[in-house]
């Protein structure tokens, strides 16, 4: 679970860091994105990242609030509150921002992790994709 300490940060120091943090990572490649994120995430906050990210894509698809929370492994508390900011549109630059062919390819890992709940074969897809 991410802690956020309660020391108060500056609102203007805040708004400069995280607008630096940004351009930083808009210029990372590949290779250093992937270090990046590994480096600098714990293996909880990754995990919680994918889960959120695939919630979200999922929403697009039109599933259920409460099928995403089972599927994903998320509280359906969570999951609603990812529903309702995507009601609104909370996440719609995110979605656009995405090329379509990677959106198509991360759909097609979680429809087989979905599946390979159920089926043996998506199962093993699964694990030739990932492995």
């Amino acid at each position: 679970m991410t802690h956020v300490s309660r020391k108060q940060i500056d609102s203007i120091d805040y708004s400069e860091a995280q607008k630096q943090l940004t351009e930083l990572i808009t210029k990372l490649n590949s290779s250093s994105a992937t270090h990046f994120i590994n480096e600098l995430f714990t293996e909880a906050e990754r995990i919680m990242l994918i889960k959120r990210f695939a919630a979200i894509f999922m929403f697009q698809q039109e599933y259920s609030y409460y099928r995403v929370s089972q599927a994903v492994g998320i509280s359906t508390s969570t999951s609603r509150l990812i529903y309702e900011k995507y009601l609104v549109c909370h996440y719609d630059k995110l979605l656009a921002s995405i090329p379509k062919n990677q959106k198509s390819e991360f759909l097609a890992l979680v429809e087989d992790f979905l599946l390979s709940k159920a089926s043996y074969k998506a199962r093993q897809r699964l694990l030739k994709r990932v492995l």
